[in-house]
């Protein structure tokens, strides 16, 4: 660079005090004149990282060369090219999240660049901004989750103002001005509930002052100008020296489908269980209207059955209706849901066990019935123990019935096998006809059950089998 003349030269000087005076004790000053750079202070060449004693007299394009970082280089080109009062902030060559802020002050010729270190301010800046963009998104959560909820939080300061946190969602939810605004304050905010809503309002301040929290349900008119039911939950978060509330936060949430929902159920609920209780009176009704038809068979059937050469068959009908009307309160008491299997046996033949002792043996699981198996099986077990008592095993002292039955399953298939067989009795002889009794037990049976039953006259004793599907589950 060739020497400069003292004018310029002084003139130069006076320029650049300028610019130092003008700066600060934290601030770096570096001046280009003519292509060349004239002045660059100790801050200035140590926010640089360059030599400060080598930078005097080298051409400007150079020193940017030697600088890292290819942003820095760009924003001091564009700047010595415009000649414009400008600023910038840079990444700090060789330091890592370090920043500089250049300030562009053009003296005619020449640009004074005025450097300072802004790190912290860019790292609170940054720390700042991060902030707001977690607050956006938590607003923008807090919206969505307000809309799906059709619920608006609020904040109340106690003896004071309250405010909406979601003016948007609140304006969903009641009848608000449509000229409030996100800083609305309501002072006199009881007045947007009902009469009925501000005593529950009432009872639930006195909970809160007590229990730190409370809840209750309000009816009030909506956006839509129909009728809501709001929930408001709220606990107190602030509490001054004596922990008296000062402030309270809570939220609104409609509940007007849960509350029809609720409200619908019980009407369900209620006209159910006058239904129940209208079956309930109408099966009393039938069970009493069935035992008078019994009684009245059963006095008909005296009075018809009167004659002395109709004295058995009088008998063996009146047996026939009365257990049947076994059977019948049996499945009275269980409302016709069916009945135990065990059960019915036992309550069928307990007249012949009575007369045959401990001469009966029942063996096998439990089984739940239905109301038509249960009659056809009460009155096939009376059938046999009938024939037993007069005929067979029964009809002595020394004979013995055991009735023992299992469930079978094959390929997914439930099937009931039944076995009524009698021993120590008479020696049994083939009829030559069958009865009433015996076409009762086949052909009845079988009928109702949708299987199969076999009568075999064993010298031995009589044995009755049956085989049929299981509908059901036990």
């Amino acid at each position: 660079m060739p020497p400069a003349s003292a004018e310029t030269a002084a003139h130069l000087h006076e320029r650049i005090g300028r610019a130092l005076l003008a700066g600060r004790e934290d601030q770096g000053v570096l001046a280009v004149e003519d292509g060349r750079v004239v002045a660059c202070s100790d801050y200035a060449a140590e926010l640089l990282s360059c030599d400060a004693r080598l930078a005097p007299g080298v051409s400007v394009s150079d020193f940017i060369d030697r600088l890292e970082g290819e942003l820095l280089q760009l924003r001091l080109r564009s700047a010595l090219l415009d000649q414009a009062a400008v600023e910038f902030v840079v990444q700090r060559p060789q330091r890592d999240d370090e920043w500089i802020e250049f300030r562009c002050l053009p003296l005619s010729p020449g640009v004074a660049f005025f450097l300072k270190d802004v790190t912290d301010r860019e790292l609170s800046d940054r720390t700042l901004r991060r902030k707001e963009r977690r607050l956006l998104a938590a607003n923008r959560s807090l919206r969505l989750a307000h809309t799906a909820a059709h619920a608006a939080s609020w904040d109340w300061r106690w003896d004071q103002s309250l405010r909406w946190l979601d003016l948007a969602a609140a304006r969903e939810l009641e009848c608000l001005p449509a000229s409030w605004t996100e800083d609305e304050e309501i002072r006199d905010w009881r007045s947007l509930m009902p009469a009925a809503g501000q005593r529950a309002f009432d009872r639930a301040i006195k909970a809160l002052v007590r229990k730190g929290q409370a809840s209750f349900e309000m009816e009030v008119v909506g956006a839509d100008d129909a009728r809501h039911w709001m929930r408001i939950d709220c606990a107190v978060t602030e509490r001054d020296e004596s922990s008296a509330p000062t402030r309270v936060s809570g939220v609104t949430v409609d509940v007007t489908l849960a509350r029809r929902a609720d409200e619908a159920l019980r009407a369900e609920v209620a006209q159910r269980k006058r239904s129940e209780e209208r079956q309930q009176m109408l099966v009393h009704e039938l069970n009493h209207r069935v035992k008078n038809m019994l009684a009245t068979v059963q006095s008909v059937a005296r009075q018809s059955l009167a004659a002395p050469d109709l004295a058995g068959p009088a008998q063996d009908f009146e047996e026939r209706l009365m257990a049947l009307a076994w059977a019948y309160e049996i499945l009275t008491r269980e409302q016709w849901a069916g009945a135990s299997l065990r059960e019915v046996i036992q309550r069928t033949m307990a007249p012949h066990i009575d007369r045959a002792s401990n001469r009966l043996a029942l063996d096998g699981p439990d089984l739940w019935l239905t109301p038509n198996w249960a009659l056809s099986l009460a009155l096939a077990m009376h059938e046999l123990a009938t024939n037993a008592v007069k005929y067979g095993a029964l009809s002595t002292d020394g004979g013995r019935v055991g009735v023992q039955w299992r469930i079978l399953e094959s390929s997914g298939t439930r099937r009931l096998e039944l076995e009524w067989r009698e021993s120590g009795g008479p020696s049994v002889i083939q009829p030559e006809r069958r009865g009433f009794g015996s076409r009762l037990i086949e052909r009845s049976l079988s009928r109702e059950l949708h299987g199969e039953v076999r009568l075999d006259f064993e010298p031995a004793g009589l044995v009755c089998r049956v085989f049929a599907p299981l509908a059901e589950a036990p």
